[in-house]
């Protein structure tokens, strides 16, 4: 019996370990460079109609709702509508999967979250990827040669840097 407890505690760690990704990685069960055609289907997921924007001058992606042509953007957001999502344990209000719309597949996150989760979220991401970049009082950014983090007040953008420049 003790040998089957062992065996159950065990499967359990290994698929703890599976889910916990780092942000390098990808986000959740999925992983940069995944195609979105993969995952990205059936009736509970929609398309988010905003679109990131790379400012060159300040260095950091913003968002744009309703403003301008969604199909003119790099991305497509995409979002399910029953997904409870959250980053290491710290809840998020909803998940954004940006699709590179000329290759396909994943290279962008876009989490929405709460005032209050930032601390947390921005003590996870420093466990992960070492202290920030920079820091300002609304932004915490993390600039890698392989992936750009970004923590405001109400977003974490990720975007895995091996899809391409960004400006």
């Amino acid at each position: 019996m003790k040998q089957l407890t062992l065996a159950f505690c065990l499967v359990i760690l290994l698929a703890a370990t599976a889910w916990a990704m780092d942000p390098r990685q990808g986000f959740g069960k999925y992983t940069w460079e995944q195609p979105c055609e993969s995952f990205v289907k059936g009736p509970s997921w929609a398309v988010e109609k905003a679109r990131p924007i790379w400012d060159p001058q300040v260095r950091v992606f913003g968002l744009e709702y309703e403003t301008g042509d969604v199909s003119k953007s790099r991305f497509v957001l995409h979002y399910n509508k029953d997904e409870k999502p959250n980053f290491e344990g710290v809840p998020l209000g909803r998940a954004f999967y940006g699709c590179d719309r000329t290759t396909g597949k994943l290279a962008l996150m876009v989490l929405s979250h709460d005032l209050l989760t930032v601390p947390d979220l921005i003590r996870k991401t420093t466990a992960f990827l070492g202290p920030p970049t920079q820091t300002t009082m609304v932004q915490t950014i993390w600039t890698l040669p392989d992936i750009y983090v970004q923590i405001d007040q109400v977003y974490m953008i990720l975007y895995d840097r091996r899809a391409g420049k960004i400006e």
